[in-house]
């Protein structure tokens, strides 16, 4: 997008007097244009009026100008009267600005999404399940994970596989399941435990993590710290480090 913008600097040619008149003051017309070679041509007319405020001596500052082709001038007529004139119209470019909620409803990609989310939290609530887990995903990718999002069905305690390779080589591999609950709905202590099922079976991961947008009952949490043979094995992230996570993410 762009608008017209500038200074025009004028001098009466009654009585000297001198000023200047932001472009964005002035009345600008599209009055019309035609078909050309690379395409449409646009005429508008740029004009503000005025009386001297020394003289009294009528002054109208009016410019025409052609856009041709679209956002670039090609042609650019001073038509003005009454006073001599310094400085022209000019285009400035214009970054259009989008509302969190403009980012969210038109997201083209996960990370576009995550960026409407630090900006505006309260749209955590707003997510599908699996815009859920592709975002967890892409927080553990950015972190430099090879991350593999299982397919929508059941997927028997692990919604995302994440390995990552240290400084030496070695391959860690994490589960991780993502329930996307109401912040009043807590989890349980029998999902915490059959996550942790799945990761002591054959092949199974390094450490399995459960992540919320709520919260973990005070037995879910004992289950980690007392029964589970490592506290090593089990991570639980809830919604507070979860947006903890999304205020760290850079795209």
């Amino acid at each position: 997008m762009w608008k017209f913008s500038g200074i025009i600097e004028y001098t009466c040619d009654s009585c000297g007097d001198r000023g200047d008149i932001p472009v964005e003051d002035f009345v600008i017309d599209c009055v019309g244009g035609s078909e050309r070679g690379m395409g449409p041509e646009s005429l508008y007319d740029i004009t503000y009026e005025f009386e001297c405020i020394n003289c009294d001596s009528d002054i109208s500052l009016a410019f025409q100008v052609s856009e041709y082709p679209v956002e670039v001038f090609n042609l650019f007529i001073n038509n003005s009267a009454g006073a001599q004139t310094e400085g022209e119209p000019k285009f400035e470019y214009l970054i259009e600005i989008y509302s969190a909620r403009d980012l969210f409803e038109l997201h083209e990609s996960v990370s576009e999404l995550i960026i409407a989310l630090k900006a505006d939290m309260s749209l955590l609530g707003e997510l599908t399940p699996r815009q859920f887990e592709e975002i967890v995903a892409e927080v553990f990718k950015k972190k430099g994970f090879s991350v593999d999002l299982t397919k929508r069905t059941r997927d028997g305690g692990k919604d995302i596989i994440a390995v990552h390779k240290d400084s030496m080589g070695i391959e860690n591999k994490y589960f991780i399941e993502c329930k996307y609950y109401s912040e009043s709905n807590k989890i349980s202590v029998d999902i915490v435990r059959a996550l942790y099922g799945v990761k002591n079976t054959k092949d199974g991961p390094n450490k399995a993590i459960l992540v919320t947008t709520s919260t973990f009952t005070q037995d879910a949490r004992k289950f980690v710290e007392n029964e589970a043979q490592s506290s090593w094995d089990l991570a639980l992230v809830d919604r507070d480090k979860l947006l903890e996570w999304l205020n760290e993410y850079e795209s």
